[in-house]
């Protein structure tokens, strides 16, 4: 069998043979991806290659998706077009996990960035904890169809919006009337969904960008009809699960709901390739929601508007969970005990259970707050060996496990900024590119937790990296003011349990105190009981005598010979 590392070296013979000889060709076994340097520093899918080399049936195939390989990564066929109406249909949106985002920053030289925003039009850094939390953002992709090649998607960057002269919204704008063209072209509207017997659909369109065109095309979740023509109560559940791949049914669905749950946490992690693509498990509610911004005249293309004065918005999903705490919701099972649980339920006619994230019946939420744990400590372990990209990878994952509190996700989120400020400290190319990366996370961490003193010191670190130096010096105030503010909790915590102690103290002199005077009244009372009892035992005595005198004197004894009357 060929392996991957043959089929790296092969890569790398044929652009040698294409004019790249003497050129280092940087693989990343993580990510999977080598970087092809030059005026324009490509990255090559090596991973997403070799899965199709993998598959050729003949020598042929495979000498045909090198070649292929080699005009779009070495002869720039797959390159951004160097003119903003060069496009035409290839400029698309795409949806990528924030953590591939992350990864990708990194990876850039000095001064380029990879502009992306949120499901909704948001501005970076996204919210990843909460009720308005997103793990994933919206890039912008150029595609590149060849004949032996797996489509490639090259991602747009700062520089050719800078080249084209535009604005990433109206870059994003053009990409959406692209992918909306496409999509029109496609199944026609009853044909959009594949319906499982529970009642759970799967988009059809299966061409890499049914997560995007459903995460940012609403309408077409709201106007899935199952074939089987049963009416479903509820609201509208999601999952992007992979780029080809959205599951969707409603909230009071339990076995629609058991079957996407069955899909994304038992079925697709034994899938080896689609395990691979896996974009989001985390199932998301569709909402309309009052829009903020009904009155402006320029409305983000995002914004997609439900009808008048609301828009729709995308929030993860518990059953019965807010913002409307409907009550009748299922929960998506997260494991297989979970699955069997409700489908046992069913088929025997009880009630279904529900699972929630707080702990409740669902056994895999209760370890979420551990898998938080190991994930930041495995990123901890691997910072401190220095390996500070698969460090932010693992700070990634903790957070995508779900972080016990805000506080914990400001860790993460900061712990993942110092490995940043790591590598731009040892990478001068991309110094720019990870001190602007390592700013977006200390803020998000900062925005979680206020108090975080470290995120501060993190933020004006990558601020002076950046040559920001007003920024540095606001980031250093806020962290000293929260060093500060740490002191004087810590002297207040210090002189309350100081008081603490003193009133202790006095207290337990008081009960001594009252202890002594209690047993000093014991014993007086003690001596007057004894007192007492003396007394009593003498007038005994004394009434005894007189009566015995009062007896002697009615039998007319002398009372001298009563002693002698034993005799």
């Amino acid at each position: 069998a060929t392996s991957i590392a043959s089929f790296i070296e092969r890569l790398r013979g044929s652009f040698a043979d294409a004019g790249m000889e003497g050129q280092e060709f940087s693989y990343d076994d993580a990510s999977g991806q080598m970087l092809v340097p030059g005026e324009t520093t490509r990255v090559v899918p090596v991973a997403t290659l070799f899965a199709q080399y993998t598959q050729c049936p003949d020598e042929s195939s495979r000498r045909k998706l090198v070649t292929a390989a080699m005009e779009a990564f070495v002869q720039g066929a797959a390159d951004v077009p160097a003119e903003y109406n060069s496009c035409g249909e290839r400029l698309l949106p795409q949806l990528w996990p924030l953590e591939k985002i992350v990864a990708r920053q990194v990876t850039l030289p000095s001064g380029f960035e990879l502009p992306y925003c949120g499901i909704h039009g948001e501005t970076p850094p996204l919210k990843t904890e909460g009720m308005e939390a997103q793990n994933f953002g919206v890039v912008l992709v150029c595609e590149y169809v060849s004949e032996g090649l797996p489509a490639i998607e090259t991602p747009l960057l700062s520089s050719d919006l800078s080249r084209w002269g535009v604005s990433f919204v109206v870059a994003l704008q053009k990409a959406l009337d692209n992918l909306r063209s496409r999509t029109k072209k496609g199944p026609a509207a009853e044909r959009r969904w594949e319906h499982h017997p529970s009642g759970c659909g799967q988009s059809c369109w299966q061409d890499r960008f049914d997560a995007a065109r459903i995460a940012l095309f609403p309408k077409l979740v709201t106007a899935r009809k199952r074939t089987d023509g049963e009416s479903e109560q509820g609201g509208h559940v999601v999952t992007f699960a992979t780029p080809s791949c959205v599951l969707a049914t409603v909230s009071k669905n339990a076995l629609g709901l058991c079957f996407m749950g069955d899909s994304l946490h038992v079925q697709l992690p034994t899938r080896e390739v689609e395990a691979k693509q896996t974009l989001s498990t985390i199932p998301m509610r569709l909402l309309k929601m009052k829009d903020p911004n009904s009155g402006d005249t320029e409305r983000h293309p995002l914004h997609q508007k439900a009808n008048e004065g609301f828009v729709w918005r995308w929030l993860p999903y518990s059953p019965g969970g807010p913002p409307l705490r409907s009550s009748g919701e299922f929960s998506v099972p997260l494991d297989q005990g979970e699955v069997d649980a409700i489908l046992e339920a069913a088929e025997a006619g009880k009630p279904v259970p529900v699972f929630t994230a707080k702990g409740g019946k669902a056994s895999a939420s209760a370890e979420m707050p551990k898998e938080f744990a190991a994930k930041k400590d495995e990123g901890n372990k691997l910072f401190k060996a220095g390996d500070y990209v698969k460090a932010i990878r693992a700070y990634d994952a903790a957070l995508e496990a779900g972080a016990p509190s805000d506080a914990d996700a400001a860790i993460a989120h900061s712990n993942a900024a110092q490995a940043l400020l790591n590598l731009a400290s040892a990478d001068e190319p991309r110094r720019e590119a990870c001190a602007a990366e390592a700013l977006k996370r200390a803020v998000t961490a900062t925005g979680l937790d206020p108090t975080n003193a470290k995120a501060y010191a993190r933020a004006a670190s990558a601020c002076d990296l950046l040559g920001e130096d007003a920024a540095a010096k606001e980031f250093r105030e806020r962290q000293e003011g929260c060093v500060a503010a740490d002191a004087a909790t810590r002297s207040l915590r210090q002189a309350e349990a100081k008081k603490k102690q003193e009133e202790l103290e006095e207290k337990k002199a008081s009960l001594q105190a009252s202890k002594r005077e209690k047993e000093a009244r014991e014993a007086l009372l003690e001596r007057e009981r004894a007192l007492e009892r003396e007394r009593e035992s003498e007038e005994k005595n004394e009434e005894a005598a007189a009566t015995a005198k009062c007896l002697n004197s009615m039998l007319g004894l002398d009372p001298g010979l009563a002693s002698l009357g034993g005799r």
